[in-house]
């Protein structure tokens, strides 16, 4: 174990940060406080919390690992959740907020009926344990890298950690934590891309001491394959576009800040304004490590996950190289926050309410606790296994996607059924078992096939023969009625 300046700046900063999320709860007075700030959120915290969510642990040590292997390409993870969230608050960042729900099987239930809601909620939560583990895993990767320990025990201090301070104080403590969060990613990482760039000759000496390092050593990033935007192949990249932008919709973590918004007005302005935060940081990142790979050669053959948090350490400056680190833990954790808080609202509102409906608010607020508090534990258990960090981000993302399709079906679409949409939605979630089986024991999909793909595919035929085909029951609304309501 070694003791850094790198890692006390982490370590300071993180300390920093639970303070904030237990000063946080002295705002909470209720359980309405807890979930959505008592929807009082202005527009700079909610465009924060919003863009918080999207930095995290995939778009820095997530998109670091691939872009140790593919390059710039897996910026696209950031541009494309970027385009989500930018046509959700041209279409329904405005009605999401007028109609004053909480979660997003509360939306389906609106649409269709309240047995939806219950398998929706259930169906959100697994997805979601997906993203926790990443972001989990994803601080172990920086905690490990900073402090020369066993990942497994890294995780497990840092998962730990951020349940501590969301379970204080909920969506008070997101907001403020992700107000600095952000500010100290941009700050931190932009000095740590311009070091690389300076040092490495930008993009025309990366190419250049890549091809160089071709024919020495065991690198397999190339320099033609550096900055090839479709470096992933192209079928890869069309799934993280079309995963990414209709996951946005059907995002519950970071739909929830909207919930929380002030207004109307301040939801749909905080959609159109996140995404500037947002969509560059996957450049940064992926940057910085192919001139990390271009100077060092193949410096994280060992454990990729660690591509990003090594190439910070390896600035020669260490208080550079540690506000930089503390950057990227300010990215993951303001994402981790709002995907716990997620899971634990959900299970309150869709599940445990929905049973014990007299129960008082001062239980409701206490069962919210004691949720985060389980997400946290399984989405570490979660990460101790999580290695291939971008797959597991998918499957979420994947998931999500065929909720957008029950989701735009009940918003646009007067024909399909609550019977319809539950049909859907559980098909969705056998083809996640499957290609995830599949994957985990041979390595890739079934048929080449991209799990995004063949979630959406799966709920659209699904969706539509089972409105035809099978009765279902009579909707709560129809679109016209929804949309006019």
């Amino acid at each position: 174990m070694i003791f850094s300046l790198q890692f006390s700046i982490i370590m300071i900063y993180f300390i920093i940060i639970i303070l904030i999320g237990i000063f946080a709860k002295k705002f909470v007075k209720n359980s309405f406080d807890l979930l959505v700030a008592g929807r009082n959120l202005g527009l700079t915290l909610t465009i924060f919390a919003i863009a918080g969510e999207w930095l995290g642990g995939t778009s820095t040590v997530a998109v670091g690992q691939w872009a140790y292997e593919y390059g710039i390409s897996p910026m696209w993870y950031n541009i494309s959740t970027s385009i989500g969230i930018l046509i959700f608050g041209l279409t329904w960042a405005t009605l999401y907020r007028r109609k004053k729900i909480v979660t997003i099987p509360e939306m389906l239930e609106r649409l269709y009926d309240k047995n939806l809601r219950i398998i929706a909620a259930v169906f959100f939560i697994a997805a979601y344990l997906f993203l926790s583990s990443v972001q989990i895993s994803s601080i172990g990767s920086l905690f490990s890298g900073a402090l020369n320990i066993n990942i497994n025990t890294a995780i497990i201090i840092a998962g730990l950690g951020i349940t501590i301070y969301t379970l204080a104080g909920g969506m008070f403590s997101v907001a403020l934590t992700n107000f600095i969060h952000v500010l100290v990613i941009w700050f931190s990482l932009g000095i740590a891309y311009f070091w690389y760039m300076n040092k490495v000759g930008w993009y025309p000496g990366i190419t250049a001491k890549l091809n160089a390092l071709s024919g020495t050593e065991v690198v397999s990033l190339s320099g033609a394959n550096a900055l090839n935007p479709l470096g992933m192949g192209t079928s890869e990249v069309l799934a993280w576009i079309i995963g990414g932008i209709a996951g946005a919709f059907a995002a519950q973590a970071s739909v929830q800040p909207i919930f929380a918004a002030k207004d109307t007005q301040t939801a749909k302005k905080a959609s159109f304004l996140a995404p500037i935060i947002i969509a560059p940081l996957g450049i940064i990142v992926t940057t910085i490590v192919m001139a990390s790979v271009a100077l060092n050669g193949g410096y994280a053959s060992l454990d990729t996950r660690l591509a990003l948090p090594l190439a910070l350490m390896k600035i020669p400056n260490s208080l550079m190289g540690g506000f930089a680190m503390a950057g990227v833990f300010a990215a993951i954790a303001s994402t981790e926050a709002l995907v716990l808080l997620g899971m634990a609202t959900m299970f309150t509102k869709d599940i445990y309410q929905k049973i014990n409906k007299e129960s008082s608010d001062k239980k409701i607020a206490l069962i919210t606790r004691i949720n985060i508090l389980f997400a946290g534990i399984i989405s570490i258990i979660m990460a101790l296994t999580t290695k291939k960090l971008p797959v597991a981000t998918y499957l979420n993302y994947a998931m999500r996607s065929s909720a957008f399709i029950i989701l735009a079906a009940g918003i646009y679409w007067a024909k399909p059924s609550p019977k319809s949409a539950i049909i859907s939605i559980i098909s969705a979630f056998l083809v996640v078992g499957i290609w995830y089986g599949f994957y985990v024991y041979k390595g890739n999909y079934p048929f080449g096939f991209d799990v995004v793909f063949a979630c959406i595919l799966i709920s659209i035929i699904t969706l539509f023969l089972s409105t035809f085909l099978i009765p279902g029951g009579r909707r709560r609304l129809t679109p016209k009625e929804l949309l006019e309501g």
